[in-house]
């Protein structure tokens, strides 16, 4: 690492996709900006391995905000290389006979699959998802990419509107309730619908109801970015690079510098220290606080602030995933009743009911192993993730599904093997070709070596922090964190423990650099959304 100046406007403490994204919009702002990254490279859970060829994305998969988020326009990422497809056919829910459910981001293309099950339903899911779909775009979407408000505040707001008016009455909702209130007859329709509400580790019993028309409207616009999940990191780098923002990476901070109630700088594991007049940080607010800020100072700035931070819940489920360089793509059985379900992004595979995916989600919380969740095929969309030129026929998969941290059968390293090889069996029972096709290689990630490699995900934490609605909107981190200011001066969050959370949204680092632009006095060179700017005026966000 080259030795560094003694004296900036920003320091950001963490190179994931919220540092990069506060970094790049701060730089270009004008700041004097410096991130520092303990880890060799960028990018925190946008982790694209190569095998021999092969591209594995080891932790952040599918991107669900990549239309949406307006880092991707305001940076122009795709002139630095992001380029990404978001596939028509999302998911398909096989069943163990050789039928599919498909569904679409087309809301009457997936009712024409429906009416196969339940004409009934296909009527009720256009209704519903026509509803869905406003709630999300005018309301949760904008919701994202601006400062929470104050909970009692937002409640009181949203009753000015009637769309304001359903999410509260969503919000007292768990998943399970609003499911219900839907109507839907069809096992498969109701399970697809859960399913993609929980397969990124939210508890249908936990409340915050608004949030499954949230998750199934950006699952049925899954993104996958082309040459692997990292490009979207280091095109966020080569921004923030040419903005003027300094990118240190193999530079652990290990404490933050304070003088009195007031931050004033970092030291690093080789005892440099390093001055600035802000500090962003993204990571969780155990280490913010507890590790790097120290309890005396944070008692000294907030006689909350340690509390809260004790108070902390972690995700009840990781993240169990084996990626496959195969010599051809998995071809599915179901494709002879449904030709849609072959081509889909997500399949869904060994859950069937609604009971069949609680079982399942309730095993895991119980620190068990459940033999299903769903796959994808990378190189459908992405050729180039294997090595075609040298294998033309190859392709890369991955299964992936909950799992606990600790796991009641034993180590995770033991376990792993055995795992491996009963979802390849159970794969194959769905994809039949997959039973004779050579794995020419593989990388199984497990809930303990995702919290070996990225520590600030926490017991495999999948969104660094549960969401509940103690640890969400106004409450995440917590009540004094959450407009990204914190008791501590000058000190600010941005990580996927604050609103919006986690999934790669760029929630965070996005809101973040615009309250620390504003503190700095600098002129923000970026607009405000139009989706944004409409929702204000109707009370839908701060």
């Amino acid at each position: 690492m080259a030795k560094l100046d003694k004296n900036y406007d920003v320091i950001i403490i963490g190179g994931g996709p919220n540092g990069l994204t506060a970094a790049g919009y701060l730089a270009r702002a004008g700041a004097k900006t410096l991130m520092l990254e303990r880890h060799h490279e960028g990018g925190g859970g946008l982790v694209t391995e190569e095998f021999s060829g092969f591209r594995f994305n080891t932790h952040a998969k599918l991107m669900l905000m990549m239309d949406c988020m307006p880092p991707y326009t305001d940076m122009n990422l795709e002139s630095w290389g992001c380029r990404y497809v978001i596939p028509d056919a999302a998911i398909s829910l096989l069943t163990r006979e050789g039928q599919a459910l498909t569904l679409f981001s087309d809301i009457e293309r997936s009712a024409k699959n429906i009416a196969k099950f339940s004409p009934d339903d296909a009527e009720r899911y256009v209704g519903l998802m026509k509803d869905w779909y406003t709630i999300v775009n005018d309301a949760l979407i904008p919701a994202t990419y601006s400062l929470p408000l104050p909970m009692l505040d937002m409640v009181v707001s949203y009753q000015k509107s009637e769309l304001g008016e359903v999410v509260n009455e969503m919000a007292e909702e768990t998943f399970l309730e609003t499911l219900d209130a839907a109507g839907f007859e069809n096992e498969l329709v109701n399970t697809a619908l859960l399913f993609m509400g929980t397969m990124y580790g939210i508890d249908p019993e936990d409340g915050l109801g608004f949030l499954l028309p949230l998750y199934a409207n950006r699952v049925l616009h899954s993104a996958v970015v082309l040459s692997g999940s990292h490009q979207l990191a280091a095109s966020l780098s080569r921004f923030a690079n040419k903005a003027g923002a300094s990118l240190e990476r193999a530079a652990e901070v290990t404490k933050i510098l304070t003088d009195g109630t007031k931050a004033v700088g970092v030291r690093l594991a080789s005892g440099e220290e390093v001055f600035a007049k802000k500090i962003v940080t993204t990571t969780d607010p155990e280490m913010t606080f507890l590790d790097l800020v120290g309890e005396e100072a944070c008692n000294a700035a907030s006689p909350t602030l340690v509390k809260q931070t004790k108070e902390w819940e972690w995700e009840s489920t990781s993240l169990f995933n084996v990626h496959f360089g195969l010599s051809e793509r998995p071809k599915y059985a179901a494709a002879e009743n449904d030709p849609d379900c072959d081509r889909s992004l997500i399949k869904v595979m060994n859950l069937e009911t609604v009971d069949e995916l609680m079982t399942h989600i309730r095993t895991v919380k119980e620190g068990g192993f459940s033999l299903a969740g769903s796959a994808t095929t990378f190189t459908d969309y992405d050729p180039m993730q294997a090595p075609i030129d040298l294998e033309p026929n190859s392709a890369v998969a991955c299964f992936e599904t909950l799992a606990p941290f600790d796991n009641k059968d034993g180590d995770w390293d033991d376990l792993s093997k055995g795992y491996v090889s009963q979802i390849r069996d159970m794969w194959g029972e769905y994809a039949p070709n997959l039973r004779d096709a050579t794995i020419i290689r593989d990388y199984v990630n497990h809930p303990k070596a995702i919290e070996a490699k990225l520590p600030n995900m926490k017991r495999g934490s999948i969104k660094h922090g549960a969401y509940l609605p103690t640890q969400m909107l106004s409450n995440r981190p917590n009540p004094d964190c959450s407009s990204y200011r914190t008791p501590i001066e000058n000190l600010y969050v941005a990580g996927a423990s604050v609103w919006p959370g986690g999934m790669v949204l760029l929630g965070g680092g996005y809101n973040a650099a615009g309250v620390v632009a504003d503190d700095l006095g600098l002129e923000r060179w970026w607009d405000e959304p139009t989706y944004v700017t409409e929702a204000r005026k109707k009370g839908l966000v701060g």
